[in-house]
């Protein structure tokens, strides 16, 4: 399966007070493949909101390469550019701001073809009313405003917006948090559908593995702007090869594939991004920490199959894994 867009020792940083900086992704460096679902997932902070921004360009990268079906971004011409940003599309977390508040629902999901002048005037609002009918929205909605509009309909309507300009990428940051648990199961399986009717590749996002779990092919977990583990859903459910996964996994109310364990309770907060901890940066709240795990920095590795881990005791915790060669 081929990469869609690579990130290749991706780093993002921000001013945070005189002479300091704030790393909130830091040297990360994963594929998001043609025809997937990726799942993001990790605590508030972990740097998973930052990452998808910067996978739309919405924020600078301090250093690495963001590459889309092998060119780098930053390479673009102003033609590229307006097709890459055609192609990559982002459903946000919160749908009531998501939504101008003075434009009717016709208007917001037509805003994007507007802006690239696409087209006339009717066929923009021809592949606008499509967009809100594969969402499943009425006609009858489209001439309404936001505050007219349930939770659940005005996420679908932003979801239409994504899809107005016919994306190759949908990233969805958080993007069913904000509904109660009916309307969390609908979105998540419209998502489903329109993956498949529309070809889509999907980057998840969420602190709900078993919301991940629903859609997801692969999961990558991340930590204080790290990668700890990538590998497929299943295997990472059943098998984690990271003493966070086993702990995030720990949490869940179910485990999907296998029996109950032994919830891991994590001692302290995760540490502030301004100050990360020396060597892993799990080291402060990890069971399993050892004198070298609080020096040395440890890379993503082989874990066996098609997954990786960042843990410098995968082969002391985790014995017998074959170590093959891993798709990133």
């Amino acid at each position: 399966m081929n990469a869609l867009m690579g990130f290749d020792h991706v780093s993002v940083t921000f001013p945070a007070g005189r002479r300091q900086r704030v790393s909130a992704v830091d040297d990360v460096t994963f594929d998001v493949l043609t025809g997937e679902t990726l799942g993001l997932i990790g605590e508030s902070g972990s740097g998973k909101t930052t990452l998808a921004r910067a996978m739309l360009g919405l924020v600078p990268i301090s250093a690495g390469t963001v590459s889309w079906q092998g060119r780098s971004t930053a390479g673009f011409d102003r033609v590229g550019r307006r097709e890459f940003t055609r192609s990559v599309q982002m459903v946000f977390q919160d749908p009531h701001s998501a939504l101008d508040p003075r434009r009717t629902i016709l208007q917001s999901v037509r805003e994007p073809l507007d802006v690239m002048r696409r087209g006339e005037r009717r066929e923009r609002d021809a592949q606008a009313m499509a967009a809100l009918d594969d969402v499943g929205l009425s006609s009858q909605l489209a001439e309404r405003y936001p505050h007219q509009l349930s939770g659940g309909q005005k996420q679908r309507a932003n979801i239409a917006r994504a899809l107005v300009t016919r994306p190759r990428l949908l990233v969805c940051d958080e993007s069913v948090a904000a509904l109660d648990v009916a309307l969390q199961a609908e979105i998540l399986n419209l998502l489903k559908d329109l993956k498949a009717e529309h070809d889509l590749t999907v980057v998840f996002i969420s602190h709900d593995l078993g919301v991940v779990g629903h859609l997801a092919d692969r999961i990558a977990v991340m930590y204080l702007g790290r990668l700890a583990e990538v590998a497929p859903t299943d295997e990472l459910f059943t098998r984690p090869r990271h003493p966070y996964s086993e702990a995030l996994l720990s949490a869940q109310p179910e485990v999907r594939g296998g029996s109950r364990t032994r919830r891991i309770i994590l001692e302290g907060d995760i540490p502030s991004p301004l100050r990360p901890p020396s060597g892993c940066r799990f080291h402060t709240r990890c069971g399993h920490s050892a004198p070298a795990c609080r020096e040395i920095l440890p890379e993503l590795r082989p874990a066996g199959g098609d997954r990786a881990s960042a843990c410098l005791r995968i082969d002391e915790l985790y014995p017998g894994d074959e170590r093959s060669a891993v798709i990133r």
